[in-house]
């Protein structure tokens, strides 16, 4: 993968992490067309709105916050990255990891305006499974080789539609960032040393420095 094709990759890897839901509530039947148009909704609502928005970067971070805190399952995702700490953490914990993990989402995201201008993003079929849909896309790299996306997606009660999954050159973003905290809490002892983390991370992306990557998988 040259430079360009792997910039490309992190910038669409970043637009998708913003994105990412859980099975937070029983799925429902869910149409291909209708799942095609709310990816390609929400896709262009962050492209247009606020990406190639001409709006000094606190708007755009306040415009971004509104689209994720309203398609984002937030205390779903939560639950899911940490995995079993998630039911021995306190009322007290899952509140404060919540904010962290929105905050750190969003001010990463935010942090690659510049990269991610050159993305685009074209929805190229949609196919079923029981109750999710896949959607299928794929981004313009330029070695010639589309970076394939795949957005899985499912209807909540009150037919509201929910992107669960992420899926690039089929790397699941909901289970590598599982995987990544795992190995933090692994490391720095438990649920308590992931929000240090994450909170230096936080701390460190407001002030504008590049924070330390998570640990790969």
């Amino acid at each position: 993968m040259t430079h360009l094709r792997r910039r490309a990759a992190l910038a669409v890897q970043g637009l998708a992490c913003a994105f990412l839901l859980l099975f937070s509530a029983p799925a429902q039947a869910l149409s291909t067309d209708d799942a095609t148009r709310f990816v390609t909704k929400l896709v262009d609502t962050a492209v247009n709105d606020v990406i190639g928005a001409p709006l000094p970067q606190a708007q755009k971070e306040e415009r971004f916050r509104k689209l994720f805190v309203e398609a984002a399952d937030i205390p779903g995702i939560a639950a899911f990255v940490i995995g079993r700490e998630w039911r021995s953490a306190t009322p007290e914990q899952k509140t404060r990891f919540i904010d962290l993990f929105e905050d750190v989402s969003i001010l990463t995201w935010i942090s690659h305006l510049e990269e991610y201008k050159n993305v685009k993003i074209e929805v190229t079929g949609a196919y079923a499974d029981k109750s999710d849909v896949f959607v299928e896309s794929q981004v313009a790299a330029t070695d010639g080789k589309p970076i394939p996306i795949v957005w899985r997606v499912q209807e909540r009660p009150g037919s509201r539609i929910k992107l669960i999954d992420v899926v690039i050159e089929a790397n699941s973003m909901l289970i590598n960032t599982r995987k990544q905290y795992a190995s933090v809490m692994k490391r720095d002892g438990g649920l308590a040393g992931l929000m240090a983390s994450l909170e230096k991370m936080r701390a460190d992306l407001r002030s504008g420095k590049t924070p330390e990557p998570l640990p790969k998988q």
